[in-house]
C-alpha cells in the first residue's frame, strides 16, 4: 500500500491531467460516433502516466551520461 501512495503522490498532476483530457477525448468520441462505443480514448490515462515514466527515466539517463547525477537510477524507489 505504502508504494501506491508514492506512486499517486509522484505522478499526481499527470493523473489528474490524464483524467480530464480522458473525459474530453470520450465526449468527443461519442459525439462523433453517435453512440457509446468504446476505443481508444479510455487509454489517455495509461499513456499519460507512461509517458511521465518514460520521461523520467530518459531524464536521468541524460543526467547520468552526462555527469550532473551521482548515480544511474538514484531517483528510482
Amino acid at each position: 500500500m505504502r508504494k501506491l501512495e508514492e506512486y499517486i503522490s509522484r505522478n499526481w498532476l499527470w493523473i489528474v491531467a490524464g483524467l480530464i483530457l480522458t473525459e474530453v477525448f470520450v465526449k468527443m468520441a461519442y459525439a462523433e460516433r453517435g453512440c457509446v462505443a468504446y476505443g481508444g480514448e479510455w487509454l489517455t490515462l495509461p499513456l499519460a502516466l507512461m509517458l511521465a515514466e518514460v520521461s523520467r527515466r530518459v531524464g536521468n539517463v541524460v543526467r547520468y551520461l552526462f555527469g550532473t547525477e551521482s548515480g544511474y537510477g538514484s531517483d528510482e524507489d
